[in-house]
Formats: C-alpha cells, structure tokens, sequence
C-alpha cells in the first residue's frame, strides 16, 4: 500500500500554450485527449503574448484571446485560463513559462506535461534553449490531422532522442498501462495520435470576417464574443 501510495503522490500538470486565435474545438479536443491518457491532474491553458515565430498584424489583442479562452473553459473544472506570460518578468520563450509554473507552484510533488501538436516538433531545435528545455520537463506531442509524418530523430537533439516515448499506433489501454509501469521518475518525450477534429483558426477567422456561423467550430460562447466585438472583420 505504501509503494503505491508513493508512486501516485507526484500530481501531473499539463500546459497548453498557444495564441488562441481564437480557441477552437480542436485545442479542447486535444487537451482532454491528453488529459484523459495521461491522468493530468489539470491543464493550464497559457494564453501567448506574443511567440517570437507569429507575425504581429495576425494577432488580436491579448485581452481578447484571454477572454475567449476563459468563455471556452468556463464550466471545465479540470482547465485552466492563464495569463502567466505577462508575470514579471515578462517572456513570451516556452522555459520562462515553465519556470514560473514551477516556481507558482511552491511544491516539488508534480511534474509538468507540456502539451503541443505534432508540427511543433518539426520546430523544437528554433526554440529558445530547446535541448535544456526538453531535458527540463515532460513533452506530448500530438500528432493532427492534416500534418505530414517526418522523421523525429532528424528534428530533436541528440540527446533527446534516448528519452522519446513513441506511442503512435497504441491503444488508450496500452499507453496508461505503460505510464503506470515507468513511472514519473525520468523526463520524457511522448508522442501519439489524437483523433483531433480537422480545424484551423486561420480557416476559423477567415469564415469569421465573411460572417459565416462558426458554431461547429468553436464554444458557442467564444462564437458569440467574436460577433459582438467584430473581432476578424466580420460583415
């Protein structure tokens, strides 16, 4: 009883991190998707200030996406909006999140998951200290659809590859099964498939400023903020 009582005492939080232009069901899809295999306590919903890789004229402003995302979680106990991209010292580089979420916590008994989609992988080695940033926490990435396979091995550092989980292929049962017997001992990199609805807020924010519905694409909430504010140029 004691082994097993130590074994599930670290709690596993995910981060989702993105510019949620504007949130959609295919970020929601692919987090509770992870959330469910990975028995993640919660996951934190960080709300980009502005990614060194976007370009600024795409993206609207800040309060808005943050509230978008808050309309779109409200009600989900296990989702968290968060702002903490703006907390001092201010940074828009994936490891300064991940060390102010460690440092917020005040607690050494989790282990962070940090959630993205498969074409992140393909840019890991542009990211700010990647190879310390992969050694430092829990990666998922999930593979879409839409996005081509690549070879892994070619895109992440060497010394990353020997921590890479590749679960692409494996049934839910298989994937936990393996989780419970390794344990939350090492820092790893996970893949796997997630039957995520085939959506893009580029596609979203073009139907948007042509007034069409979005109601199957999005919280009908979210949808609702998007017409009172105009916010995509809609007709």
């Amino acid at each position: 009883w004691s082994w097993r009582k130590c074994r599930l005492r670290t709690a596993r939080v995910g981060v989702l991190g993105g510019t949620f232009n504007p949130i959609h069901y295919g970020h929601l899809h692919l987090a509770e998707s992870i959330r469910s295999l990975f028995s993640l306590s919660h996951v934190y919903f960080v709300v980009a200030t502005m990614p060194p890789h976007k370009r600024r004229q795409d993206l609207i402003p800040f309060v808005h996406r943050y509230a978008m995302v808050s309309l779109a979680l409200a009600g989900a106990r296990r989702f968290v909006p968060s702002m903490i991209e703006l907390e001092p010292e201010p940074s828009p580089f994936t490891i300064d999140t991940l060390k102010k979420l460690d440092r917020s916590a005040g607690r050494a008994d989790r282990s962070l998951y940090f959630l993205a989609g498969g074409d992140s992988l393909a840019e890991i080695q542009t990211w700010r200290d990647s190879e310390k940033l992969l050694e430092s926490y829990n990666f998922v990435f999930a593979l879409r659809p839409g996005v081509r396979p690549f070879s892994w091995q070619k895109v992440l550092p060497g010394k990353a590859i020997g921590r890479v989980r590749d679960f692409t292929g494996w049934s839910p049962a298989r994937i936990r099964r393996s989780l419970r017997e390794a344990g939350d001992s090492e820092r790893r990199i996970y893949l796997v498939d997630v039957d995520a609805p085939d959506i893009s807020a580029t596609r979203i924010r073009r139907l948007a400023a042509s007034g069409k519905s979005l109601r199957r694409l999005l919280p009908g909430p979210v949808g609702d903020y998007i017409g009172k504010h105009r916010l995509y140029g809609e007709r």
